[in-house]
This record gives structure tokens, C-alpha cells and sequence, in this order.
């Protein structure tokens, strides 16, 4: 009886053993997909502009989606505007009843295939109309776009319940002309409502709070058909993705993360290929989390929506009970600039910050450096590579040269300088610098991201105006001071030639002053320099009786003698 007990102890202690190693923590279901610490989201494809008729009638077309073979049903309803033009496309087999509300005069078209039945039944119900016969969204999309000029939306809807057009408003005038499909989310359109049914239990998962960094597993087993997936992150994290061949994971976060996948991973832009192979088989993930991580798993989830897009948002586990990401629109492609950031100072040592108020005179020179707060991409350490840079201001777009500065720390930011002259005689003086920016892997043969972002900042300039000094003299060196010395020599003996041809010619002395010529030439003195001579005697008008004779018979006797000698 004893070695029976035993026995039954050991089998216990081995099948409790084997359920431990057979599973990182307890799995749930997560009822919505959604709970304190994920929450999944299927994406479909879909675009929206500001197009409208000649008649200012709005083009949607509704692909509808079925996870059953049961019948659809829902409401439509259409307010406010010109009555629209509605096509409905689905692959449901199945007759789809559509409880039509408000707007009875909407045109609908219906593609081969799908079959749609209004209620009521009664003569005021519109007729629907043959749309042509497409084989997919895209060639649905340009068929409308030939008969009706343009579309304003595409919208993807899986079981629907309600669908409410309120129509678009002035406030989406920027959007663009042309429908181009990309996976989006409901909350993205703001002039359709709708209410879908609660998706089943596809995710099931599992949160273990201990302190230090998260650890994030997430597992899509190789039964399910999901190809592209966007996890966005709320804080510093390490991440296990797996995922079936060919799934696609994208990176959505301003934080510092470690990834490890056997799956393709995107993150800013820049690609990192699978260099592992994982299972699906919670041991062997458990394995790999030790070996590529070794610490503890705070969160491990397995997905089983089948859907060619979705989303994921991960949190910390807080109280609330949807996070705060979800309440938000999808972020756009650029949204994930914010751990990009360019500081300006203005000495070479980087010591200087500017003030982003204070205005540079532009004979300086400013000192940029671009930040990258996400420096590594899993084990990969990132390089920032600058192709260009420009100033902008409300007038004016120019291009701003930039030379590369050197730093020898570790973990160095990109620095540059740049030269303001450029901007000396231009009228504005608050401009906006921008740089093109591409990150590129350490180790990897420098192999960039095709994609560019921007590093931005303010800068603010004065123009550079010379300071003129008033009586400014000039030193003159030695060879300067005998330069002038011989030229006054010189000056002296062609004077004195001069004077000596005269008397020979005429016979008679000539008076030139010779105190204001020696009075002129003493401005030659050997210091060089006008500012420290005495105030210069101006020369008397009125000359003593003996030089006005003397002057009148030497002007008369020269006056007289050419006469007298042709004669």
C-alpha cells in the first residue's frame, strides 16, 4: 500500500511538472479582444477624399464582410446633404437585408454577386442598380472612379449592425483627391458611424506584474492566415514576435525596445530579417525567452484572428480599462518623429546651447546636433546619415550647406555646422532648419533605411552691419615710410627742374609760394598717420607789398615776351 502511494506521488509530481514546463503562465480568453494590458483590432482596407459630384453628391462604397453563414442584417441610415451614391459589395453567398432610414432618395448600386434586399418593401424604396462586374476592391474602386468622376470613401465592414452617413463637413478639405487603399481603422472616418458586432474570443492571454523592464510575448500560431501586423508600445520594453511565415511585424513607438522575431520586424522604417527560428510551441518559446533574454515574461498572448491586417497595442497593466492608443486615430506614417530632435549651439565645443529666442548675427556660425533617443534597433545599433539640409521661412525655401563636425565619444550624436551668410540680405529673420535624415545599421556595411525623416528646429538671425570707427588711422611700416620719402624727392627734383627750365626760357625768376607747397608736403611726415597732425595755418590772402610787385612784374614780364619775340 505504501509503494502504491508513492507511485500515485511521483505520476503527480511528473504530469504537474510537465504542465508547468508546457506553458509560460495561465492563458485566458480576453472578451473584445481587449483588456488592461492588450487589445487587438482587426485593420481592412479603406480611403477617404474630399470628392463630390457636380451635384455635390458624396460616392462610398461599402465592402461588407460576414464570419458566418448566417444572414446580415442591418440599418442604414443617411443625414444631412445631398442624397449619395452607395455600391455594396460582399462574398457572402448570403441575402443581406438592409433596413433603410431618413434618406429614401440614395442611389445604390449592388456588383455581380452580392444581393442585397431593401426594407420596406414599398414604392417609395429606392431601386437598386448593377454596378459593373469587377473582380476585386481595386478594380471596384477605379470602375467608380470612371463613372462618377471620383470616390469619397472605401470602407471595409465586418458584421455590421448600423451604418449612419452624416455626411463630410468643411473640416476635411485637406484631404486628398485620390482613393488609395490602405489598412485603416473605423475611427479614422469621421463622417460614417458604425456599430459592429462584438468580435468573438481571438486572443487569449496572460500578464505576470513583476518589477524591472517588460518582457512581451506575443505568439500567432501557423494555423492562422494573418500576414502584417502593427504593435504599438506605450514604454521601454523587450518583445518575442512570432508569427507564421511571411508575417510582417511593424514597430510603432518613441521608446527603446529589444526585438527578437522569426519574422520579418519594421521599425522607423528601416527592415531587420528574421535570424531566428521559433516554434509555436510554448516550450520552445520559453526557451528562446531565457536564452535571447534571460528575465522574467510579463506578458505572454497567442492570436487567432484571421484577418490580413491587424493592430495590437500593448501597455503596462493599470486600472484603466482600454488604452489610452486606442482612443486615438491611427498614427500617421510620420507620426513616430518624436524621438528625432536637433539642439543648435554656438561654439564647436557644443558646451554654448542657443536659446531658441536669442537671434544669431550671420557672420557666426551655428553648431547643430541631431538626437536620436531610439539608438538601437533590437541588438543593432543605429547611425543617423544627414542628406540635406534647408532653412524655410513664410517667403522663402533655401537650401542650407552643412559640414560635418567630428566627435569622438561613445554613443556621439550626428553633429554639424552651418555657415548663416547665405541669409545676410534676406528680409525675414525667423526661419524654420530642417535636415533629411536615414538611419543606418553599425556593422551592416552602413546599409541605410529608404526612407527619410525630418529633424526640425527654429532658428532666429540678425544681419551682420560692420562697426565704422570715426578717424581712423592708418600705420604705415618702414618700407611705406621710404616709399614716401622717395616719392617726395622725386617730386621735389621735377619741381625744381621745373622752375630751372622757366627761368632759362624767360630770363625772369618765377614765385610759386613754396610755403604752401612745403605746407602740402608736410602732410608726408613720417609718422603716417593724418590724426596726430597739428591743425594745418591756412595761407594769408593778402601778401606783403614787396611780393605783389614782385609777383606783378614777373607775371607782366612773362605776359609781354612772347609777343615781343614773334614780332
Amino acid at each position: 500500500m505504501k509503494s502504491i502511494t508513492c507511485l500515485i506521488a511521483v505520476l503527480l509530481c511528473l504530469r504537474t511538472a510537465a504542465s508547468d514546463s508546457s506553458a509560460i503562465c495561465e492563458l485566458k480568453d480576453v472578451p473584445g479582444n481587449s483588456n488592461d494590458w492588450i487589445v487587438l483590432q482587426e485593420m481592412h482596407l479603406g480611403c477617404w477624399t474630399d470628392f463630390t459630384t457636380r451635384d455635390g453628391a458624396e460616392v462610398h462604397i461599402l465592402s461588407l464582410l460576414s464570419s458566418n453563414e448566417q444572414p446580415m442584417m442591418f440599418t442604414l441610415s443617411v443625414t444631412g446633404g445631398n442624397p449619395p451614391v452607395l455600391i455594396f459589395t460582399s462574398t457572402s453567398t448570403q441575402t443581406i437585408n438592409v433596413l433603410l432610414k431618413d434618406n429614401p432618395a440614395v442611389k445604390i448600386f449592388v456588383t455581380n454577386g452580392t444581393s442585397i434586399q431593401l426594407l420596406p418593401k414599398n414604392t417609395g424604396s429606392p431601386e437598386t442598380l448593377a454596378a459593373s462586374s469587377t473582380d476585386g476592391d481595386s478594380e471596384l474602386l477605379k470602375w467608380a472612379e470612371e463613372k462618377f468622376g471620383g470616390v469619397t470613401s472605401f470602407t471595409t465592414a465586418r458584421d455590421p449592425q448600423s451604418i449612419t452617413f452624416t455626411g463630410m463637413t468643411g473640416k476635411f478639405f485637406q484631404r486628398p483627391s485620390t482613393c488609395d487603399l490602405q489598412p485603416e481603422t473605423l475611427k479614422d472616418k469621421h463622417f460614417i458611424n458604425l456599430e459592429l458586432s462584438k468580435p468573438s474570443n481571438e486572443l487569449r492571454s496572460c500578464y505576470m506584474k513583476h518589477p524591472g523592464e517588460q518582457l512581451h510575448v506575443i505568439n500567432i500560431p501557423d494555423d492562422n492566415r494573418t500576414r502584417k501586423v502593427s504593435v504599438h508600445l506605450s514604454s521601454d520594453c523587450k518583445l518575442l514576435l512570432r508569427g507564421p511565415p511571411k508575417t510582417e511585424w511593424t514597430i510603432h513607438t518613441n521608446h527603446t525596445i529589444k526585438s527578437v522575431s522569426n519574422n520579418l520586424i519594421t521599425f522607423n522604417y528601416l527592415s531587420v530579417p528574421s535570424k531566428n527560428e521559433i516554434s509555436d510551441n510554448a516550450i520552445d518559446i520559453r526557451q528562446k525567452v531565457r536564452s535571447l533574454f534571460n528575465s522574467a515574461i510579463s506578458s505572454y498572448s497567442e492570436i487567432r484572428l484571421n484577418a490580413p491586417h491587424i493592430q495590437l497595442w500593448i501597455t503596462e497593466n493599470t486600472s484603466s480599462s482600454v488604452p489610452a492608443e486606442v482612443e486615438r486615430t491611427t498614427p500617421e506614417p510620420t507620426s513616430s518623429l518624436g524621438f528625432l530632435e536637433m539642439k543648435l549651439y554656438s561654439s564647436p565645443d557644443y558646451k554654448s546651447p542657443l536659446d531658441p529666442s536669442s537671434k544669431v548675427q550671420t557672420d557666426k556660425r551655428v553648431y547643430a546636433e541631431i538626437l536620436n533617443n531610439m539608438r538601437t534597433f533590437g541588438e543593432l545599433k543605429l547611425n543617423i546619415m544627414v542628406s540635406s539640409c534647408l532653412v524655410r521661412s513664410m517667403l522663402e525655401v533655401r537650401n542650407m550647406p552643412f559640414k560635418d563636425e567630428a566627435c569622438h565619444n561613445k554613443d556621439c550624436p550626428k553633429r554639424l555646422s552651418f555657415s548663416l551668410e547665405s541669409l545676410q540680405d534676406l528680409p525675414s529673420s525667423s526661419w524654420e532648419l530642417e535636415c533629411a535624415v536615414k538611419f543606418c545599421m553599425k556593422g551592416q556595411d552602413m546599409k541605410c533605411a529608404s526612407e527619410t525623416k525630418k529633424a526640425k528646429t527654429n532658428l532666429q538671425v540678425k544681419p551682420y552691419i560692420p562697426t565704422l570707427i570715426p578717424n581712423q588711422c592708418f600705420e604705415f611700416g618702414l618700407s611705406a615710410v621710404l616709399g614716401i620719402a622717395f616719392g617726395g624727392f622725386l617730386i621735389g627734383v621735377l619741381l625744381t627742374g621745373a622752375l630751372w627750365f622757366i627761368k632759362i626760357r624767360t630770363g625772369h625768376p618765377v614765385a610759386l609760394g613754396m610755403r604752401s607747397t612745403a605746407a602740402e608736403l608736410s602732410v608726408l611726415s613720417l609718422s603716417g598717420c593724418p590724426c596726430g597732425l597739428t591743425k594745418r595755418q591756412p595761407v594769408p590772402t593778402h601778401s606783403s607789398p614787396s611780393e605783389d610787385s614782385s609777383a606783378n612784374a614777373s607775371i607782366g614780364s612773362t605776359q609781354s615776351t612772347p609777343t615781343s619775340s614773334m614780332a
